[in-house]
């Protein structure tokens, strides 16, 4: 196996696989920090300010396996033997698989010598561990530590390409355009025909299913634009429809704030596994939706909740940061509350919110320090605040609203987790 090179193993600059900065430094902050001139165990008592740097250069505690025993790191030595342990497990992985391929036991038999690494690479593999942690963190090294776990805007000025331009004047039938002055014969008065009444659902001679129905109008200084259309076929009281917003300057094309919602009816509910079976029929997000609503509602409220209301889901809600602090996202929320097609049976709305999803990244939240979890939780805290007092005083066509652990469910990482809770809602509801 001397042709297996152990130092190829580890990650280059710009590799599109391996850990990123933000692994790197969630591993190292799920140690415990120490405080030399203390001699003990000492955590932070606050993250604000904290530069990815200083908290790497921090001392933490690094247990010796199953020993028992556990010596003191800086953070940069403890992520460089987190890469080398991760290359000599894959060195070892691809040597067992070298085995296979030619016929042999994956592990050397009886007298035959060990899988073993070139010496000279092995003696290299800290030291040139330590090389590319330095090279992966120094792009963020100045950086607040917090902003690697914030999560940040998904490119809207390509977002915009993609889905508007083109779309309202060219594919919006005449009369679903918005409070469209036509203009009569000559002697005869001019009329307003109402744009989408309600989105279709009445008239609808001209609405091609195939096509979102859409709106657009100049508010401000910014173009509002909606669109809404039923993302699947409807099938008894089952109605599932996404209404997309976005707020962009009317003479750049640059998005300032996007918003998705939603809109979710299902047929009256007897327990939480009744609606963990409908959604999970629609879409991945759609059932962590129910499991997160289960989580935040308890079965009893649930059931009142989603078998009595059409709940409208922010599935997406973006502000771009210089815009970010102005109030720009709840106004464009608010616009777009207030252009939904009204429910054909007569539903009344519950707003469904998610905060945590638009603020924090999850990924690796549970091995941060818990002072460093809360201040992450901050701006999730303040958004519940504030749109509670929003929705109080607000005149929004909004019954009732509640508020989800959606990034708790939502995700390939919390896969088991999810698996572990649809066994125990079905097991319990049986």
């Amino acid at each position: 196996m001397s042709t297996l090179s152990l130092l190829k193993l580890l990650p280059g600059v710009g590799s599109e696989f391996g850990p990123s900065a933000s692994d790197l430094v969630a591993h190292v902050l799920s140690h415990d920090r120490f405080d030399s001139q203390a001699n003990a165990v000492s955590p932070r008592e606050t993250f604000r300010s904290v530069t990815v740097d200083e908290a790497m250069s921090d001392e933490y505690v690094f247990p010796l396996g199953k020993t028992g025993q556990s010596i003191v790191l800086s953070g940069y030595r403890i992520a460089a033997g987190f890469l080398a342990e991760r290359a000599a497990d894959e060195w070892l992985e691809l040597a067992h698989r070298a085995r296979l391929a030619q016929g042999l036991p994956a592990s050397p038999q009886g007298s035959e010598p060990h899988l073993a690494p070139d010496p000279g690479e092995a003696d290299q593999l800290l030291d040139r561990a330590l090389e590319c942690v330095q090279r992966m963190l120094d792009p963020v090294a100045t950086h607040q530590l917090i902003t690697l776990f914030e999560t940040h805007y998904r490119g809207g000025r390509e977002f915009l390409r993609l889905t508007w331009e083109g779309l309202p004047e060219d594919l919006v039938p005449e009369s679903r355009r918005p409070l469209v002055a036509l203009t009569a014969g000559a002697g005869r008065e001019n009329r307003e025909k109402r744009d989408y009444d309600p989105y279709g659902l009445e008239g609808t001679s001209d609405y091609d299913v195939a096509r979102p129905l859409a709106y657009r109008e100049k508010i401000g200084p910014l173009l509002f634009t909606m669109t809404y259309r039923h993302e699947y076929p409807q099938v008894d009281d089952e109605r599932l429809g996404t209404a997309f917003a976005v707020f962009h300057e009317a003479g750049t094309d640059i998005v300032a704030a996007a918003v998705e919602l939603k809109l979710v009816k299902v047929p009256p509910i007897q327990s939480s596994a009744d609606l963990v079976y409908v959604l999970d029929t629609y879409s991945g997000e759609m059932l962590s939706l129910a499991l997160a609503a289960t989580e935040a509602l308890g079965p009893e409220r649930l059931c009142s909740v989603f078998s009595r209301h059409r709940v409208i889901y922010i599935s997406m809600w973006e502000v771009r940061k210089p815009w970010r602090g102005e109030g720009l996202g709840v106004a464009l929320l608010h616009q777009a509350l207030e252009r939904l097609p009204i429910d054909v049976d007569g539903r009344p709305n519950a707003l469904c919110v998610a905060p945590e999803p638009y603020q924090t990244e999850m990924k690796h939240f549970e091995k941060l320090p818990p002072v460093l979890r809360e201040e992450l939780k901050a701006p999730a805290h303040r958004l519940h605040q504030h749109l509670t007092s929003w929705l109080e005083r607000s005149k929004l066509p909004v019954a009732t609203h509640f508020f989800v652990p959606m990034a708790k469910h939502a995700g390939i990482g919390s896969a088991g987790e999810n698996a572990r809770l649809i066994d125990r809602i079905m097991e319990s509801e049986a």
